[in-house]
């Protein structure tokens, strides 16, 4: 905003005591400077719409995730379990890592502790996890499959939300053995995710400084249509819950935008459950 350094704020040709040369008018000049005053407000604000934006980011603390799980009602909160699937509460999980996108190349670093909200929905739960606030995940499990899945991913205040519908499969592997690998496919409006799920081994997570029994299971996720791309994300799931105990991902993907065009985002990071006790 050069012009702005530069703007005198008594413009040229009004004397010090306020006279206007014979022939000016005032009115002009006065009209010229408001110009100018939009002008720079509309850069200005510009400029704190981008510096904003890239550092827009909020942490879902344990309270707040604990109210919102109260937040859905009896029925979605109901503590009794189905077989196979994580019993309703909020899971805390310990986080490093986040996701860069390439407009500016910002980066935004998860919470160092993310929340995992788990509900009564349908014939199983839905899963919602919070890396920070503009970026919520979500699943709906009915058994071992997976119904659906979707995505709100918000930068500059623009939210991007992907709605995922799934045929066949399996989420988590239950019921296989290692070495067993099943493909299907989820799609939403405009973009196709073809999925292959593949149980590496019986392995172990710490979590509470206990060892657990866990199904290491590895997803590979290929996008086709308005996203392009890939995911190569790790899951160690508790043989008997269905609770997600470990994640770690790797996901590249490049996406449409209406006001810059195709943006490339990635994701790196990993998080391991605190706590095997659910918060109500």
């Amino acid at each position: 905003m050069p012009h702005v350094a530069t703007l005198n704020l008594r413009p040229k040709g009004r004397s010090p005591k306020g006279r206007s040369p014979k022939g000016r008018n005032p009115k002009g000049r006065r009209r010229s400077l408001g110009i100018l005053a939009a002008l720079d407000a509309v850069v200005l604000s510009g400029g704190l719409f981008l510096a904003g934006g890239r550092f827009w980011v909020g942490d879902l603390d344990r309270r707040e995730a604990v109210a919102r799980f109260r937040a859905a009602g009896p029925a979605a909160t109901a503590p009794e379990t189905v077989p196979g699937l994580p019993t309703t509460g909020v899971y805390r999980y310990r986080t490093t890592g986040g996701e860069v996108v390439s407009l500016f190349d910002t980066e935004r670093a998860y919470s160092s502790e993310t929340m995992r909200i788990v509900t009564r929905r349908g014939c199983g739960v839905r899963e919602e996890q919070f890396f920070v606030i503009q970026h919520i995940e979500y699943y709906d499990r009915c058994g071992d499959r997976l119904v659906t899945y979707g995505t709100d991913i918000a930068y500059w205040w623009t939210h991007g939300t992907q709605d995922f519908a799934c045929e066949g499969g399996t989420f988590d592997m239950a019921g296989g053995r290692p070495g067993d690998r099943v493909e299907w496919s989820c799609a939403d409006e405009d973009t196709r995710a073809r999925q292959v799920t593949e149980y590496v081994g019986d392995e172990a997570v710490e979590v509470e400084g206990v060892s657990l029994p866990a199904r290491h299971v590895r997803w590979i996720t290929l996008f086709s249509g308005a996203t392009l791309g890939g995911a190569d994300v790790d899951d160690w799931f508790d043989p008997v819950t269905g609770l997600v105990l470990r994640e770690k991902r790797h996901i590249g993907l490049q996406v449409g935008s209406q006001f810059v065009g195709r943006l490339t985002y990635t994701d790196v990071s990993e998080f391991t459950l605190l706590s095997t006790t659910p918060d109500r």
